[in-house]
């Protein structure tokens, strides 16, 4: 631990002081307990380090930056030691292993008074976990290595010089594979931060020109078609499903948009009962290939990257379950104001049902 303190104080000393400074570099020690379902039961603890690079987006001009109160885009590296999260496996202490993540956040201004900032910092990565049900067959908490990981807290940045800053955070954090491979049961934690950030000057004697924004259409159809997997009980074998989703979208500005379509969903194969990987229960099983939704949502466009949440009705779905609603949630990439690729995540109450990869276009 000694050599984490050292670098809180040797880390930012490499670096020229620069006031006008747009980048940073920083360090957190984290610390988390598992909550829910999947938890340590014989011992829940959580601790770990992050370093981050990040750029101040404040001063900018881009109307996304202004309209959503921007502060910072952070890009991060986490280590967590979850082999301190100890459960009670079949009779025998199971550690959960260790985690390496690669992120990235954006940190919005809530309020400012004085020095002191209160952010909300919603944060998506991938994280690699050492232990799978591959590894330990006993286990039924992870189905893969790779991970995704999605946070969301609120913290407060305190600049108590001219180039430094100290950082807190308390979240929610959460890791999952999208049901890409089974098990996908996760693990939920709540999270706390502490941490040292520092201004750097990474070009002196040239700024960097702000590229001009994206805009897009206010009114548009558009229509987004994407492929994706649900896996099959431990086991490296997979269900496949096509989403297509047509829709009619309304943008408020250039940030916020609102938009109101359709859902279908086709199935490669229909639930077979007397399958032991379709006996899994699990709410987005088909007795037939087709299912439709209607759902209405919203899209918050950052320049290129925007985030997109909907939410759902059936209006065709032959369940087990006699499921009803939906929700789907994703990040979308504009290559043009016209076209694009996006990721989008579909599932039902807290359990996912799958991820599609895939492109859309707006007409």
């Amino acid at each position: 631990m000694k050599k984490f303190y050292f670098l809180l104080t040797v880390i930012p000393l490499l670096f020229p002081s620069q006031n006008t400074s747009e980048n940073f570099i920083g360090y957190q020690f984290l610390a988390a307990q598992s909550v829910g379902k999947i938890k340590g039961d014989i011992k829940n603890y959580i601790s770990g380090h992050s370093l981050t690079f990040g750029t101040h987006v404040e001063n900018r001009k881009e109307e996304w930056v202004k309209f959503l109160s921007a502060k910072n885009i952070k890009y991060n590296l986490i280590f967590l030691d979850l082999d301190q999260m100890q459960h009670d496996l079949w009779g025998r202490n199971y550690g959960f292993g260790k985690i390496f993540a690669a992120t990235a956040n954006v940190d919005f201004q809530l309020a400012k008074l004085g020095d002191f900032n209160l952010l909300f910092s919603p944060t998506l990565g991938i994280a690699y976990i050492t232990k799978t049900v591959h590894t330990d067959p006993d286990s039924y908490f992870f189905g893969s290595h790779l991970n995704a990981l999605f946070d969301a807290g609120l913290g407060v940045q305190y600049n108590f010089a001219r180039d430094y800053a100290l950082t807190s955070r308390v979240s929610f954090l959460h890791f999952s594979n999208g049901a890409i491979q089974l098990p996908n049961a996760g693990v939920n934690t709540i999270s706390a931060s502490i941490g040292i950030q520092r201004n750097i000057n990474l070009s002196a004697d040239k700024k960097e020109v702000q590229k001009p924004e994206l805009q897009v259409k206010k009114q548009a159809f558009e229509i987004g078609i994407g492929v994706g997997q649900r896996g099959k009980y431990k086991i490296k074998d997979a269900f496949y499903r096509i989403a297509i989703s047509p829709a009619y979208s309304h943008f408020i500005n250039n940030t916020i948009g609102l938009k109101i379509g359709l859902d279908a969903v086709y199935y490669d194969q229909v639930f077979n009962p007397e399958v032991y990987d379709d006996s899994v229960p699990y709410w987005g099983k088909s007795w037939e290939h087709w299912r439709i939704g209607s759902s209405v949502g919203a899209e918050i466009k950052m320049n290129k990257i925007s985030f997109n949440a909907n939410y759902g009705y059936y209006l065709y779905f032959k369940s087990p379950y006699d499921q009803k609603t939906y929700w789907k949630a994703g990040l979308r990439y504009y290559i043009t104001p016209k076209l694009g690729a996006e990721s989008m995540m579909t599932a039902h109450k807290v359990q996912a049902d799958f991820i599609s990869f895939g492109l859309f276009a707006r007409f």
